[in-house]
């Protein structure tokens, strides 16, 4: 047999509830009969809530069936296109562009060390790193742009390029601080200035030792208090003979 569970009364319901029930809506009738005024503020608030909560309601309605109508739309398409959504996979073609193919070729065509004129040499429709570079630095190598003029009025501008830390095969930060540095120097030569950019070289620091002792651990489960200090230098050294010289 079905079992029907009780009925359980809502808060609503006790007598408690119904009385002070009650009791507002005398204080009401109260209210009402001593200031009509107040009385009527507070049911057209009452009445503006009720609608604000009607119009929510109506758009919420009105959302869900949209988007039902959207969803039967899509349902349709895709039985009408086969399964596919309606849509023609676009097939890529196959091949490289023949315009810039034919710029590529012209840029590397540019003597060493000459000038790539962009009125003689054509540009690629899309970017093209090798098209872009090619040519570009043993023409500023050429023509010393790269050094700077001793003895000159000029105000100077150094930059010595901070050894990068060992901490592994080259990544983006490295490329990306360079670049930085990079781009400081050549805005402030174009500003008027003498400036250098002094290469430093490698160097096993903190972050190098971070990164040995962490791979330490992971592997063997030592630190390196356990090798000690000579026999951690040399897991150091061995660290940047295997990663220094790719940075």
């Amino acid at each position: 047999r079905t079992r029907v569970a009780p009925a359980v009364p809502r808060l609503s319901d006790t007598p408690d509830a119904m009385a002070d029930q009650a009791t507002a809506e005398m204080a009401n009738m109260k209210v009402a009969e001593e200031d009509p005024e107040a009385a009527a503020k507070k049911a057209a608030k009452k009445a503006a809530k009720a609608a604000e909560a009607a119009a929510k309601k109506a758009k919420l309605e009105a959302k869900k069936a949209k988007l039902a109508e959207m969803e039967a739309a899509k349902k349709a398409k895709e039985a009408a296109g086969g399964g596919d959504g309606g849509k023609k996979k676009k097939e890529k073609k196959g091949g490289v562009d023949e315009e810039d193919l034919a710029a590529l070729k012209a840029a590397q065509a540019v003597p060493k060390g000459e000038y790539k004129d962009p009125a003689v040499v054509p540009m690629a429709k899309a970017y093209d790193p090798k098209n872009v570079e090619a040519a570009w630095y043993d023409w500023w190598e050429k023509e010393g742009y790269f050094k700077p003029t001793m003895g000159t009025s000029k105000p100077k501008f150094v930059i010595v390029i901070p050894p990068p830390n060992v901490t592994g095969a080259l990544h983006i930060g490295h490329a990306l601080t360079n670049s930085i540095q990079d781009t400081i120097v050549r805005w402030r030569r174009m500003s008027g200035y003498e400036a250098l950019w002094v290469p430093g070289t490698d160097h096993a620091g903190i972050a190098t030792q971070t990164v040995v002792e962490k791979k330490l651990q992971r592997e063997e489960g030592i630190t390196r208090h356990d090798l000690g200090r000579e026999k951690f230098l040399e897991r150091v050294f061995e660290w940047k003979e295997q990663y220094g010289g790719k940075i």
